[in-house]
């Protein structure tokens, strides 16, 4: 048996936009602070930030 991956065509039927940038997540810090993170984050900078955020957990 020859050992191919399967792959799979997935179809969209709208376009995305590659430019446009959406929530992915937001998270309230204190009263008057809160964080918002957008999709397409690179993950060193969304490393970065959430030890900036909980400097105490690891």
């Amino acid at each position: 048996m020859d050992e191919k991956p399967d792959i799979v065509k997935v179809q969209v039927d709208q376009k995305i936009e590659k430019n446009t940038s959406t929530k992915a997540l937001q998270i309230k810090i204190d009263n008057n602070k809160s964080v918002i993170v957008y999709n397409h984050i690179s993950g060193y900078i969304l490393n970065a930030l959430m030890k900036a955020v909980f400097p105490n957990d690891n």
